[in-house]
């Protein structure tokens, strides 16, 4: 088993059996039309392993998007995610798309997605599972839940 610092098409480091199977397994991922769970312990590169199913997805023009969920507050995490429109909060001058229409057809990588609240739990979940957003302040879907994964540590 030899190891080196070379880098790949995904961006991964280090040649070992380990990581050609974690190659293998993005490989196979990427082709998939699920949603995807990356797990690991922190600093272990989830958002990379993330952009790799992206860019072998066959759709990395679309957009990449990332957030840390544990570091926004509950209300701003929606804000965030699913949007809001005109009026829904002060400040809200405008409506604003959300990450998950901003990403739609790309990728969202949802880091610490375990820490939300079971409130934004379950409105993660809904868009998850049945592709329905509705940004705060609104009594209507915003739309579909487009991009094609999460992932949490």
């Amino acid at each position: 088993m030899r190891r080196d610092n070379r880098s790949d098409d995904l961006g991964l480091l280090g040649r070992s059996d380990v990581m050609a199977r974690l190659r293998g397994s993005l490989r196979r991922v990427a082709e998939s039309p699920f949603p995807v769970l990356v797990t690991g312990e922190s600093g272990s590169g989830k958002e990379l392993v993330a952009r790799g199913v992206h860019r072998l997805s066959g759709r990395p023009e679309r957009r990449f998007g990332a957030v840390n969920c544990a570091a926004l507050t509950d209300d701003l995490v929606e804000a965030e995610l699913f949007g809001y429109v005109r009026g829904a909060f002060t400040g809200a001058v405008t409506d604003r798309a959300g990450l998950f229409e901003a990403c739609d057809r790309g990728t969202l990588f949802l880091d610490e997605a375990g820490e939300l609240s079971p409130r934004a739990q379950a409105k993660l979940l809904r868009a998850l599972q049945d592709g329905e957003i509705r940004r705060v302040g609104d009594t209507r879907r915003a739309g579909t839940a487009g991009p094609r994964g999460t992932g949490r540590s």
